[in-house]
């Protein structure tokens, strides 16, 4: 076996061995660890080496060859191709290294296996002063924490992570497989920067709104990446420096500092049983209010209709706008869901955000917009400016998605776990007796716990991650300069119900722990 070519499978990361051995030739071959010419391990030498069937490894070589990695040799096995794409390397300033860089021919253009390589030159630290050019710093962000590896915890009570058992991964891959068909590839392969996928377009229109009560034209939406990207077009269209806009108390920390690259005259109201507090004397003087009536965020609250109203009609009274986030709308599962404000607005004032990645899964990152056609056509020329348009291949897999009814059973599946998984967190919760949490009256996805008034969260996420258990703290929800520090989340949307008890219990004893 060619002493340069290092193949280590591993039969537990989900990646086919065929997949693997190409990942590892091809790695090889980009590195230059095997270079243009060099003779490849026999497929059965391979096949032994790795205890693997032979047949694994031939169809592996076949696949090489077939993107030109590797070429076959009569009676010599697999070589490594003379045309494999391999990185060019740059020796000194105009200098490229021949056509592979790392080129070892003869003088008759022979391969010299004996010849020395050129190393690419290694990166020099940076004379420039970078806080000096930089013209805006973004180091205000508060962003909620989640551990990349949020897997490796037994108890993991973090929100906005998908449990791959509840979602149609074979469905998902059968609409991926259709849009990558031929009949599909201009749409998903296309350059459409002033254009969305037609046939998610009409599914919005046709099968999401209206469960929320809203009647739109396709011309009155656009496809956005995820929720946070619809409001980051919004403020920019909507807000400057003169603006003054309302926000809630505790608020989605992302929207907080999308609206302080814009304004520094934001108003935080506070939030109670019944969603947002109107303070008219507040809002009278407001351009723009933002609020998520639906399921609060975080605190998971409704705003009920007659509150509703109130709100719409304070907004014609003083002539301010309203943005809907439409936060965790799919999730009810314990009552009806009352229809969005947007369906109330009977005088265009209400802007609303949808998201879709909520019920498929959160990397997804499709959202969309929902104004007036006029504002769809500032906001779509801005995207273009940003991104052009989101990826064509997962809008019309999602597209696919939801014309199929998967979208519709993903849904439903996600409903019946998640009341469960409510009823056995809200249980544990009630046994422990050291947890307060918000009565949220239509579902979602987590509980707001308000802890004692000692409590700092920060220092209880910590302690309990060594147990195993991971927990949001709430203070990043909060104005920064009068944030509690005894609130925290606790999701149940990727931790399964069997899990949840010993969680709360491992919790409850770190907090007992901590008690002055």
């Amino acid at each position: 076996m060619n002493e340069h070519l290092i193949i280590a499978l591993d039969t537990a990361s989900g990646i086919s061995l065929q997949a693997q051995i190409r990942q590892s030739v091809v790695e090889a071959i980009l590195g230059h660890s095997i270079l243009p010419g060099d003779k490849l391990p026999s497929s059965r030498a391979l096949a032994k080496q790795l205890k693997i069937s032979r047949n694994t490894v031939i169809l592996a070589y076949q696949a090489l060859v077939d993107t030109g990695y590797l070429q076959p040799r009569e009676r010599s096995g697999y070589v490594v191709s003379h045309d494999a794409p391999i990185t060019r390397l740059v020796d000194t300033p105009g200098d490229v290294l021949g056509d592979t860089a790392c080129d070892r021919r003869g003088p008759a253009g022979q391969f010299d296996a004996g010849a020395p390589v050129r190393q690419p030159p290694e990166a020099t630290s940076s004379r420039v002063d970078w806080d000096q050019k930089i013209v805006q710093s973004f180091s205000y962000i508060r962003p909620v924490q989640k551990p990349v590896n949020w897997r490796e915890f037994p108890f993991p009570f973090v929100y906005g992570q998908v449990d791959d058992e509840l979602f149609s991964h074979s469905e998902w891959r059968d609409c991926a497989r259709q849009a990558l068909g031929m009949r599909n590839f201009s749409t998903m392969a296309g350059d459409f920067g002033q254009h969305d996928d037609s046939m998610l377009v009409n599914y919005i229109c046709s099968r999401s709104l209206p469960r929320r009560g809203i009647k739109a034209r396709p011309e009155q939406i656009l496809v956005t990446l995820g929720a946070q990207n619809a409001l980051y077009l919004i403020a920019q269209l909507l807000i400057d420096a003169r603006s003054r806009v309302v926000i809630e108390n505790p608020s989605y920390p992302d929207l907080r500092d999308i609206l302080l690259q814009r304004t520094q005259q934001i108003t935080h109201l506070d939030v109670d049983a019944e969603g947002l507090v109107l303070d008219e004397a507040v809002l009278q003087q407001t351009d723009t209010v933002f609020i998520t009536p639906s399921h609060q965020c975080p605190t998971t609250y409704t705003m009920p209709a007659a509150r509703r109203r109130q709100l719409l009609d304070m907004a014609k009274r003083h002539d301010f706008l309203i943005v809907e986030d439409d936060y965790e709308f799919e999730m009810n599962f314990l009552e009806s869901p009352t229809p969005a404000l947007k369906s109330q607005d009977r005088d265009g004032r209400v802007i609303y955000v949808g998201s879709l990645s909520k019920s498929v899964f959160p990397g997804l990152r499709l959202g969309y917009l929902v104004a007036p056609e006029g504002v769809i056509k500032q906001a779509r020329a801005l995207r273009h400016l940003i991104l052009r348009h989101p990826p064509g291949h997962a809008q019309r897999t999602l597209a696919y998605f939801m014309a199929l009814g998967h979208y519709d059973a993903q849904i439903r599946r996600l409903r019946r776990h998640l009341a469960e998984r409510r009823r056995v967190l809200q249980q544990a919760m009630d046994t422990a007796g050291v947890f307060s949490q918000a009565a949220a009256h239509f579902g979602g996805t987590s509980f707001w716990v308000n802890g004692p008034s000692w409590l700092d969260s920060r220092v209880l996420a910590q302690r309990a991650m060594a147990e195993g258990v991971l927990i949001e703290p709430g203070d990043v929800f909060f104005r920064s300069d009068a944030a509690p520090l005894n609130y925290f989340r606790l999701s149940y949307s990727a931790i399964s119900a069997d899990s949840i008890d010993e969680g709360v219990t491992r919790l409850a004893a770190v907090l007992h722990k901590l008690r002055p």
